[in-house]
């Protein structure tokens, strides 16, 4: 059985419940969750550079984030550069105003925003008259984050542009 949930959760590029791969392997949720628990466990015990993560109630099989830049060059850009310039300011400065945003990185923002969203990036959220933009789970697990919450992708993204200098002095002026 942990051979199929292996062959499972590295054919899926989106974490799984332990109740939708036992309904694939004609098993019980309960059962699953223990074998990937297992697996778990031989991954960290061996020297790979693969792992099984649990995001919430659903598991997802990975690269570790120490191998992410390695693996950049192999890997699909579904990003543009403008696209990712504006996901990378919602990121430091979530929760962050539509409208604030559009001042900084101008109309073509809300292009990208729509992308943004469409990929399961960001969130959008009406609060009176305004749009308020914050980061989501899967913008954490495709960047290869260890959490998704606001503070800590901050802090995360905040220690790389201090490492480069033309980053800090763009988003020093934001």
């Amino acid at each position: 059985m942990k051979d199929k949930i292996e062959a499972i959760l590295f054919a899926s590029s989106d974490p799984l419940s332990p109740s939708k791969i036992a309904k694939v392997i004609g098993s019980e949720a309960g059962e699953v969750e223990k074998a990937i628990e297992e697996l778990i466990r031989d991954y960290s015990s061996r020297e790979t550079s693969i792992e099984i993560v649990k995001l919430g109630k659903k598991y997802l099989m990975r690269v570790k984030p120490e191998y992410s830049e390695i693996i950049r060059n192999f890997t699909e850009r579904d990003l543009e550069k403008g696209v990712l310039r504006t996901l990378a300011i919602i990121a430091i400065k979530q929760p962050v105003k539509l409208s604030e945003l559009a001042k900084i990185r101008g109309n073509r923002c809300y292009e990208h925003v729509k992308k943004l969203r469409e990929m399961g990036f960001i969130t959008e959220e009406k609060k009176g008259r305004s749009t308020i933009l914050r980061t989501t789970k899967n913008f954490a697990i495709y960047f290869g984050l260890k959490s998704s919450d606001p503070e800590e992708i901050k802090e995360t993204l905040l220690k790389i542009v201090k490492k480069d200098r033309k980053l800090e002095e763009y988003f020093g002026r934001l």
